[in-house]
């Protein structure tokens, strides 16, 4: 064999050992495995890799979904081995979006006045009182809405991520509905939202004046004022009013009684309007009209009508200047005053606006509704006897003392109103045709009545032409006689 075919066959057989090498291939999977690339190394300078070749090395290391055939083919056919082509992509899943939480309530007091349409600016309504009735919605839950599971590369599922459903600032008196969407009011009351807890108050406190800072106060249950009522606002209340300073040219109007530790100067404009009583240790210059009693130390210069009756009880006990009306009695220590005018009147039915309620309203009906409260009061009071008993055997559930607040609320609105209707009744029902009825219907000077009071009980008028000690005045159906006071009518 000479040299030259040595050579040959020498080169023969180096090409088929290149033929027999195989290429070097690598694959590289994303963590999330929805994504493959490979990597092709030619064994040899000029040798081909087949299609066919990298579908069965996918095929051997598990890609089976999401094989990019058209990239491999072209990738093969073009010779891109300087190129790490994706030769598989999986499905994506579709996470799930997070839930929302929508608030149908202001979460921030915004004080800032109202603009009118003339440009001017009410510094008075700010609305800082946010009412809620029972069963209306506070806020509500939009839950996730749903995903979808995808398929990574080695046609495996891929979960997809849970959307996070939000919670409700849940606090007292508010419930949850069953399917847990809604946060709904458990009683009316007003919106206190406080270091994200939503709680709805029985109560609503003015801590501090009611003032130009609060603007006027319209709430449906009871209010409490921790300092005075200014001149020019206004509190109204669905149930009790209670100011533990003073009234000034104030407007106040309450479903219950209205109290005032300190005293009330109305300046000729202020009122006080009442389905209970009204009490304060002072009422000058004011218009009072109440369901009840008409409670004060003195009553000065006042126009005050009374379902029930006025009395001016106390240090001085002094009732003089204005005119006071009364369904049943007017009592105080000292009536009427040389300087100020005094007129005092017993008349049934005095409070007809108040009183009488709506047009044609019957007699009976205002009583079967006295009789519907009454049971609805000794439901209540046996709930809270029941729940009295839970509590001593177990004294420190949350529980049972919350729904021992709210009955106790009940049954002193309850009681509220058992005393306004039997009021009302009083003023539809006890006037005869001269008049009033044969009760007890007086006015009583416990000290002094001064002449010049013109007094009127029923169709009888007297102007007092000198004064009366320790007198008491009523009607015998002729006309106004007067007695002795008694010590029973001390009392």
């Amino acid at each position: 064999m000479n040299a030259s075919e040595h050579t040959a066959n020498q080169a023969e057989e180096v090409k088929k050992d290149e033929e027999v090498k195989q290429p070097e291939m690598q694959l590289s999977v994303t963590s999330n495995r929805l994504e493959a690339s490979i990597r092709v190394k030619p064994a040899f300078q000029g040798q081909e890799i087949t299609f066919e070749q990298i579908m069965a090395f996918l095929k051997e290391n598990g890609i089976v979904y999401g094989v990019l055939g058209s990239v491999i083919r072209d990738f093969c056919e073009n010779k891109k081995y300087f190129i790490e082509p994706v030769c598989a992509r999986g499905l994506a899943p579709v996470d799930e979006k997070d839930g929302t939480l929508e608030y149908l309530f202001k979460k921030e007091q915004n004080v800032m006045p109202v603009e009118r349409e003339d440009g001017t600016v009410d510094y008075r309504n700010l609305g800082i009182v946010q009412n809620v009735k029972k069963g209306d919605v506070l806020c509500r839950i939009t839950p996730p809405l749903p995903g979808k599971n995808g398929i990574d590369v080695y046609g495996k599922p891929v979960n997809y991520r849970k959307g996070k459903t939000p919670t409700f600032p849940q606090g007292k008196n508010t419930e949850v509905s069953e399917d847990g969407l809604t946060l709904t009011a458990a009683l009316d009351g007003c919106i206190e939202y406080r270091h994200a807890t939503l709680n709805i108050s029985e109560t609503f406190i003015v801590r501090g004046d009611v003032d130009s800072s609060s603007g006027n106060i319209n709430f449906l249950g009871t209010v409490i004022v921790q300092g005075d009522v200014l001149e020019g606002f206004s509190v109204k209340a669905g149930g009790d009013i209670n100011v533990r300073g003073m009234v000034e040219g104030a407007l106040l109007e309450a479903g219950g009684n209205i109290a005032i530790s300190c005293g009330m100067n109305g300046m000729s404009r202020g009122k006080l309007i009442a389905k209970g009583s009204v009490s304060a240790q002072y009422i000058e210059n004011t218009t009072v009209e109440c369901a009840g009693d008409v409670r004060a130390d003195v009553l000065f210069n006042s126009m005050v009508k009374a379902g029930n009756s006025i009395l001016a009880r106390g240090r001085k006990g002094l009732l003089a200047g204005g005119r006071y009306q009364a369904g049943r009695s007017i009592t105080a220590n000292t009536i009427g005053s040389g300087g100020a005018r005094t007129e005092l009147m017993i008349l049934s039915g005095v409070l007809d606006g108040l009183l009488t309620g709506k047009k044609g309203e019957s007699l009976d009906s205002v009583k079967a509704e006295l009789a519907e409260e009454q049971k609805n009061l000794q439901t209540l009071h046996s709930q809270a006897e029941t729940i009295a008993l839970f509590l001593k055997k177990d004294p420190r559930s949350l529980k049972g003392r919350k729904l021992l607040k709210s009955a106790s609320s009940q049954m002193k609105l309850a009681e509220s109103r058992i005393q306004y209707l039997n009021t009302k009744i009083s003023a539809m029902g006890q006037a005869d045709q001269s008049g009033l009825a044969v009760l007890d219907f007086k006015i009583s000077a416990l000290r002094v009545a001064n002449m010049g009071t013109k007094i009127t009980i029923g169709n009888f008028t007297e102007n007092l032409a000198t004064d009366y000690s320790a007198t008491k005045f009523y009607s015998d159906h002729e006309h106004i006689v007067t007695a002795t006071i008694q010590p029973a009518d001390r009392t």
